[in-house]
This record gives C-alpha cells, structure tokens and sequence, in this order.
C-alpha cells in the first residue's frame, strides 16, 4: 500500500476539492482483526456519523483517518486513505502535518494544562506563527467561532483546566480549528458532557460543516439523527468489524436497506 521511496512529498491539499474515502481498509492489532474491508466516502462540508455497539471498530476506523493508529503498538493498517488526491499511508508523508489538516477531537477533554490563551497559541507557533499581533487575532477568531471569546475573554491567562468540561471541549475544539483542518474527527466528543453543554456543542458542529468535512463517532442515535446528513452503521462478528450500511440519516433510520440496521436502530440487538 506504502510507496517506500523516500523523495518527500508535501502536503498540498486542495481543501475540499475532494471527498475523503477509504476503500477496502482492514486494521488489525497483532492477528485480531479488528476492522475489515470498509470501504466509506466522507463528503466534503458535511457530517458523517459513525454508530454501532461496543467493540465494532468505530474510534479504530476514526484514528487510521489522521494515522493516529501510528501510535498504537502492532496495529496494522491496510488498505487506502486519501484526502483530496493524497494517499495518507505513502511513507514519504509528513504525519505532523497531516495531523494539522485532519483535526482530532477526543471522547474526554483534554486541554493542556496551561492557560486558556496558551492552549491555543501553541499549536500555532508550532506551526510556524510568531507574530504577537496575529496570534492574538487568531485566537480571538478561534474562540469567537466556538463560542468561547465573551466567556473567557477576560482571563485568557488563567489555567484552561479552571473552565466547565463543555467549555473545555470547546477550548479543544477551538485549538484544532485554529489550523485550519480540511476535516475533524471527533470521538464521542458530547459523552462526558451535560445536556446544555452537549446542545451547544451539537449547534457548533452544524455550523462548522459550512467549512469543513466532520466525521464523529457517537453512541447516541438520537444525536446522530439530530447532526449527521449520513450515518454508517458497523458491526462486529468473529472476522472483525464491519460496514453494514452507510446512507443519507433519514433514510438508514427511517427505511434501513438492512434488516440488522433496522434491529439496531430500534434498539432490538446492540
């Protein structure tokens, strides 16, 4: 799958010039597999969800998205990833800034612990922004694009760790798209949250999706019937998760092609 020669190759997407797919994507961990054969086209400003029980290699399929899968020890990916004309498994990529163009979003919050204005300036001046002026700039766009900026405003300086865990995520939130991703992958990002929190961080992403392709795993078919414009449905048996249906929302839940789509979406197995 990897071209192992070593001529860099950069990272010059065309933002949104064409979907993100995977075709034909198994991961395994040493010899259990633990998804197989997926093949998903995420479309470009619009929201994918991602459902299925317990185990059925939904945050699995979500981390190859950006090769976080990397990190894990013995995890073996095969298949193809593209974003735009890119193949994100070739060898010769630079993974860093991969990362930067397909954003992360993960289940707990998890800010750095340092201040508010620092969470966000960080990133950016690890990508190569130093102008005090800009940074400033920046981070009061990013924090005003989530909601954030009239709530923390004034005290950007204090530990990003004193805020709500729904401000928190949003704060996480923020510090990715102040790199300007192509697309952001969230990992149950509402789970640890309370309802007001969660309808607020639900009505961000829905704006979010003018701009950017989302794709989000979610335990909550009520949230994904509320967001997504498509869901794919995974399951898993002895040979692995795997891809049963992937549609428009309203039409995998409300007339499934598959008869174990429909048991799961009305709660008769899963």
């Amino acid at each position: 799958m990897a071209n192992q020669t070593q001529t860099p190759v950069p990272l010059d997407f065309q933002p949104l010039a064409s979907p993100m797919a995977m075709e034909h994507v198994t991961i395994q961990y040493g010899n259990k597999v633990a998804v197989r054969d997926v093949s998903l086209l995420f479309a470009p400003k619009s929201i994918t969800a991602l459902i299925g029980p317990s185990g059925c290699g939904k945050t699995t399929l979500l981390t190859s998205l950006n090769r976080l899968t990397d990190l894990i020890p013995h995890c073996r990916v095969s298949g193809s990833v593209r974003l735009a004309e890119l193949e994100i498994f070739d060898q010769r990529i630079d993974v860093i800034e991969l990362r930067r163009r397909v954003g992360m979003i993960f289940q707990r919050p998890n800010p750095f612990p340092m201040s508010i204005r620092r969470n966000l300036e960080l990133p950016l001046r690890e990508h190569g922004l130093r102008d005090r002026h800009k940074l400033a700039e920046k981070v009061e766009r990013t924090l005003t694009e989530v909601g954030l900026w009239t709530e923390v405003k004034d005290r950007l300086d204090r530990s990003a760790l004193t805020l709500s865990g729904g401000q928190q995520q949003r704060l996480c939130l923020a510090r990715a798209l102040a790199l300007n991703p192509e697309v952001i992958l969230l990992d149950e990002p509402c789970s640890s949250l309370d309802p007001l929190s969660v309808a607020v961080i639900e009505d961000l992403l829905v704006r979010l999706r003018a701009n950017c392709t989302i794709v989000v795993v979610t335990h909550n078919l009520a949230q994904a019937r509320r967001i997504a414009d498509s869901t794919a449905f995974l399951w898993a048996d002895e040979a692995g998760g795997r891809l049963i249906e992937h549609r428009a929302t309203k039409a995998l839940f409300d007339s499934p092609r598959e008869s174990l789509t429909a048991a799961f979406v009305t709660g008769r197995v899963g």
